[in-house]
């Protein structure tokens, strides 16, 4: 489905709004001494990327490639565009993930009927028997990441960190409103 051009420019304004709150708070929570919270924060999600990475070189994939391979799985016929925006990224560097992807057989890109300038993502059936291969490997990295925690702290901390997620989304949302004020934009309802 094509974007209008103000559609893109509010999901890149949206992207880039959430890149840099999660920067600005990352960076804000370290450099403070007495917040150790922030610090924790930080260092669950560099160990959590770590072990998904050594977990995946024997794969030959990144965390990037194992997430774009995910996106183009449940999103059949996902431009280039699309999947850059779900993962962040600018169109240049998807281009060139994307095409390490087809080089291994993993995605296939095929013109998009719309629009000759595109190009829709598809699945292959090695990517399909590779994501199969690996679902265990997710399982067992979230038993390693709670082990030790019994049913009740596992409750607790989904629902704590459901609610910070909340915050953050709530806090995201508002500037948003401001942005598309500002532009005359419409926000989309979540």
């Amino acid at each position: 489905m094509r974007q209008s051009h103000s559609e893109h420019n509010l999901r890149h304004a949206y992207s880039m709004l959430a890149f840099n709150m999660h920067t600005c708070l990352i960076s804000a929570m370290i450099r403070k001494q007495n917040d150790p919270v922030g610090a924790m924060f930080h260092d669950i999600a560099h160990l959590i990327r770590l072990n998904i990475d050594e977990t995946l070189r024997p794969y030959g994939l990144t965390r990037l490639k194992w997430l774009a391979i995910g996106i183009i799985v449940d999103n059949e016929g996902f431009s280039q565009a699309e999947l850059a925006t779900r993962l962040e990224l600018k169109s240049a560097a998807t281009g060139k993930l994307v095409d390490r992807l087809v080089e291994r057989g993993l995605v296939a890109r095929r013109p998009d009927p719309s629009d000759r300038r595109a190009y829709c993502l598809f699945a292959t059936k090695k990517s399909n028997a590779l994501l199969l291969d690996l679902k265990p490997l997710g399982a067992s990295l979230r038993e390693s990441v709670l082990h030790g925690l019994n049913e009740t702290d596992v409750s607790t901390l989904k629902t704590t960190l459901a609610r910070i997620k909340a915050n953050l989304l709530n806090s995201a949302m508002a500037v948003l409103a401001t942005i598309a004020i500002k532009s005359e934009f419409i926000l989309p309802m979540v």
